[in-house]
């Protein structure tokens, strides 16, 4: 494959297509069978080298047709399909390691032994493109590496019943957590109208409206975090929802967070947080009976109330008490709320939503 500079914009349109397919969390064997394709070659293979995260060697390949098999009959190992492509088939590889040599990438394109040679241009276009597919391969494993991340951050937050909406610098909402989403579908104290917030009081929403402009300056003047806490009503009647709306800093330097300009925090403080009893039990090593009484406490019960939803009498449920006092080292029921609240506890269950 010979690229002139008259088909210099047929190279560039080639190259897109690699990159869209590394992008688009297509398979690797789909840019390897463009590049196959695109030399005329009987197969392809990249060869990662992970020298950081797991020190192991990941091949991939194009569709071969043909088995690669040991005398035995059994299918050979990567490493041994490889050297196998190598004897039978006209090979050439092109190699990149990136600035700080935390991987090794190869890749090698096999024509048959019959064809025309590779030539310089080919080899030229080789290193071109293998250090194509490990920058695509670098960029995939750090998205999925922040999508795994922004999962697990809005799974903390789910749990402790605190819902996040982004704003952009319009005030159009970017993104909702599923907490967030679940609170204004309620449309209890704050909703959404024409993809932006408001407060269900037309006097409260003015309130509303003024921080979160407020918090958009702030974003664009690069000053200091300023926030600001607002109590919206409800009305169903029950306690009102806590907001704060917060600028945030340094979106405009970040091309992946340039459209966030303020955040809002969403608690509802009629959602009670239900702790798991086989948590409770592990951390504080309590019996299964000293859980379950601790978990109802936690819940806002009474000792009565508690002894009567476990079936037990009211002298089993303070024997327990005693116990888990003992245990925890503390002398009072509210000290033992606090305790499980403040506790890892309270990250292993969901939210529930109180009666």
């Amino acid at each position: 494959m010979t690229f002139h500079a008259r088909s210099i914009v047929e190279f560039g349109h080639f190259l897109n297509r690699v990159a869209d397919s590394l992008m688009n969390g297509k398979p690797l064997r789909t840019p390897l069978e463009l590049i196959r394709e695109q030399f005329g070659a009987y197969a392809a293979v990249l060869v990662i080298e992970d020298r950081l995260r797991t020190g192991e060697t990941y091949y991939a390949f194009t569709e071969i047709n043909e088995q690669m098999i040991d005398a035995a009959g059994v299918a050979l190992a990567r490493p041994a399909q490889l050297a196998y492509l190598s004897e039978r088939c006209q090979p050439m590889s092109a190699t990149y390691v990136p600035a700080d040599d935390t991987a090794r990438y190869t890749l090698w394109v096999f024509r048959d032994r019959a064809d025309a040679k590779f030539d310089d241009d080919a080899a030229s276009v080789c290193e071109i493109l293998v250090s194509q597919l490990a920058r695509g391969v670098e960029t995939s494993w750090r998205m999925g590496a922040t999508e795994v991340e922004r999962r697990l951050y809005s799974d903390v937050m789910d749990k402790l019943y605190v819902g996040v909406v982004i704003l952009d610098h319009s005030g159009k909402i970017v993104r909702a957590s599923d907490a967030a989403t679940r609170l204004l579908e309620a449309r209890d104290g704050l909703q959404i109208q024409g993809n932006k917030l408001r407060a269900t009081s037309a006097k409260e929403d003015r309130d509303f409206q003024t921080a979160v402009k407020a918090a958009m300056q702030s974003t664009a003047d690069d000053e200091g975090t300023k926030s600001r806490g607002l109590s919206l009503t409800k009305q169903s009647g029950s306690r009102n929802l806590g907001v704060i709306v917060r600028p945030i800093r340094g979106s405009k330097d970040n091309a992946a967070a340039a459209n966030s300009a303020v955040a809002i925090y969403i608690r509802d403080p009629e959602a009670s947080l239900e702790v798991e009893g086989d948590l409770v039990r592990q951390l504080f090593d309590l019996t299964p009976a000293e859980a379950a009484v601790a978990r109802r406490l936690t819940a806002g019960l009474s000792l009565e109330d508690a002894a009567t939803s476990l079936d037990i009498s009211r002298n089993t449920a303070r024997a327990h008490l005693r116990s888990i006092f003992s245990k925890s080292g503390i002398t009072r029921q509210t000290e033992l709320v606090r305790l499980v609240l403040n506790s890892a506890v309270i990250l292993g269950h969901g939210p529930r939503q109180a009666a």
